[in-house]
């Protein structure tokens, strides 16, 4: 298990990178209002965490184990819970999607977020998850919707990201549409109770303006074509995230003209679902 110090785990709880992520702040809203209708006691479990900042930001307080496939995302997770107050009750695990070491039924909230595109075996995870989720559980899951005909502006360019290169964010499918992921779930005795979109034009426009000197900077600067959300961390106190933080509350102003849009798709697909008989069980 990597280490750090405490004073690097204060200065990395001030200035976590995803408070600065376009899609991580669009989609949060979203995730804790179909998490909101459950009431009560109840271990949650969030699958592929990033930096966390998700998982605090949806679940607070409540007891949560964190999954991740990558130490380092796990290791800076644990840095940044060391600067808090120990109320948050963590418990963080390596394990795979498809393959989690839990028992059946343990948890009340099931988070997947920007998980299932890059899995071989999405249909493992679902399983998986599905064995964990409480009778009377919800799982809520957040994935690239395809059913606009692309998934990013970047792609009318043919400009190749992340996603594009082996690694760990590497993206197996482009993501899904409504009709793919009803059928994915229901594969595995879960039904959708609730779908919404978010990363609407102008927050996906100024993502991908985002995406594009980050790239530079990853390419250029620390001379990589893969990374994962440790590595982006590692720079927070840099003067180029610096200089970002300044610029961010512009471009979310940017994102807020959505506003004026209505209700129309977005380029991310989210959904609440649960077991199917679960309210014939209530």
């Amino acid at each position: 298990m990597m280490g750090c110090l405490p004073s690097d785990a204060q200065a990395s709880e001030r200035s976590n990178v995803s408070a600065y992520d376009i899609p991580t702040r669009d989609k949060i809203p979203v995730i804790r209002g179909f998490m909101a209708p459950q009431e009560g006691e109840g271990l949650a479990l969030d699958i592929g965490i990033g930096t966390g900042y998700t998982t605090d930001q949806v679940f607070g307080d409540r007891p949560t184990v964190c999954v991740d496939l990558h130490m380092p995302n796990l290791a800076s997770y644990r840095c940044r819970a060391a600067a808090g107050d120990g109320a948050r009750q963590r418990f963080c695990v390596v394990a795979r999607a498809s393959q989690l070491p839990f028992k059946r039924e343990a948890f009340r909230y099931v988070l997947c977020s920007e998980v299932l595109e890059h899995l071989e075996d999405d249909d493992g995870a679902v399983q998986e998850l599905t064995r964990v989720l409480a009778r009377r559980g919800r799982a809520v899951i957040t994935v690239p919707y395809t059913g606009l005909g692309l998934t990013s502006f970047l792609e009318l360019f043919n400009i190749k990201t992340v996603h594009d290169v082996p690694g760990p964010e590497f993206h197996v499918r482009p993501g899904y549409n409504e009709r793919s992921m009803e059928t994915l779930l229901h594969r595995h005795e879960l039904h959708i109770e609730r779908q919404a979109y978010y990363l609407r034009f102008f927050t996906r426009l100024m993502t991908d303006v985002v995406s594009v000197a980050h790239l530079v900077y990853q390419r250029v600067v620390r001379r990589r074509q893969s990374w994962n959300w440790a590595d982006v961390a590692a720079d927070e106190r840099s003067i180029v995230f610096r200089l970002y933080t300044m610029l961010f509350p512009v471009l979310w102003a940017a994102c807020l003209l959505d506003r004026f849009l209505g209700r129309m798709r977005g380029f991310g697909l989210v959904v609440a679902a649960r077991r199917r008989g679960a309210d014939a069980a209530e």
